[in-house]
């Protein structure tokens, strides 16, 4: 009991001098300040009383605006500096955007011409007409970017910004989807020319001979041997005995035939895509029936083997097994 009275006059001690403490110190700043004011030339003096609260206010008022002020010079200051780097940079990026739009226009238009290159060779090549009609148009291929950057931007926020400023995003987009495009019109061009490449292989486009004197043409003639008009199917190309023969293209040998009469000793050659050489009046045969052989391959010797009057070599070229042209059609090509 004695402790909680001790306590309890303590506390009840301690309140009244905090409170005599707030008194006085209202007291004090209640107390009033005389400010007199004398005006030159004149005997009347105005006096300003203020309390010491309102000095005090006023002062911490001024102290915050002059702090603020200088916050805010500084503030400025750094701003501009960064306004001024800012500015610095994004001049030379849009140095560079420039410079990379120009090349942008360059790829285009160099795209464009290949572009071209590629159509035109697609149309020598004989392409279908069916895969040209594959090919979209300009709008199709940059409304897929469209949709596909469209896509990328809910996940690339800095992709969505771009967007707003630079449209070559979608040019660059439109552009690879051109060439994923063309892609396979440029494999069919390659097997075209595959195609193109195995068929000129196969066609007897070589002279049989480096050199040679060309004796009688294709067609109706009169015959040496026998005086009579007759069809001649083929080409007599003079030369000494022993001349070189060459095979006309690549092929297989399809019939070798020693006869005494006719073509006399003779080679016939089977190429792709239904063409066959004959080569009469050899005087000797190099090569054996089912062997492969190369354009420019020595196949046999010039002869007067058969029905002739003078060593020579009758070479013939068949469309088919039944159907025989103009050799020299073929000679005069101008590609050998």
């Amino acid at each position: 009991m004695a402790n909680l009275k001790s306590k309890k006059s303590k506390t009840t001690h301690v309140q009244p001098n905090l409170q005599r403490k707030m008194d006085h110190v209202k007291e004090k700043g209640h107390q009033k300040l005389t400010i007199l004011v004398v005006p030159h030339g004149r005997d009347q003096t105005i006096h300003i009383q203020i309390s010491i609260f309102t000095v005090i206010f006023l002062a911490m008022l001024t102290l915050g605006l002059i702090g603020t002020a200088i916050f805010g010079i500084v503030k400025s200051n750094k701003i501009k500096t960064q306004l001024s780097e800012l500015s610095s940079i994004y001049g030379i990026f849009f140095e560079y955007y420039l410079s990379a739009s120009e090349e942008m226009r360059e790829i285009q238009e160099d795209f464009s011409s290949i572009q071209e290159n590629l159509l035109e060779t697609y149309t020598l090549l004989d392409g279908s007409d069916d895969e040209l009609a594959k090919i979209p148009s300009e709008s199709v291929l940059f409304e897929k970017a469209e949709k596909e950057l469209s896509l990328e931007e809910t996940t690339d926020l800095q992709l969505t910004f771009s967007r707003k400023y630079f449209n070559e995003i979608y040019e660059i987009r439109a552009l690879r989807f051109r060439m994923e495009e063309n892609e396979r019109l440029l494999d069919s061009n390659e097997e075209s020319v595959e195609k193109q490449e195995q068929i000129f292989q196969a066609m007897p486009l070589r002279n049989p001979m480096d050199y040679f004197n060309l004796t009688s043409t294709f067609g109706v003639r009169k015959s040496p041997t026998t005086g009579d008009y007759e069809n001649h199917e083929g080409i007599d190309l003079a030369n000494a005995p022993g001349t070189l023969i060459r095979s006309t293209a690549n092929g297989i040998v399809d019939k070798v035939v020693f006869s005494k009469v006719g073509y006399g000793f003779h080679v016939i050659i089977q190429h792709q895509f239904g063409y066959y050489t004959l080569y009469g009046h050899c005087s000797r045969i190099l090569v054996k029936q089912g062997q492969i052989v190369q354009k420019g391959e020595v196949i046999a010797e010039v002869g007067s083997t058969g029905n002739v009057t003078g060593p020579h070599l009758h070479y013939e070229i068949w469309l088919d097994e039944n159907r025989k042209t103009d050799p020299e059609e073929f000679m005069n090509s101008g590609i050998f």
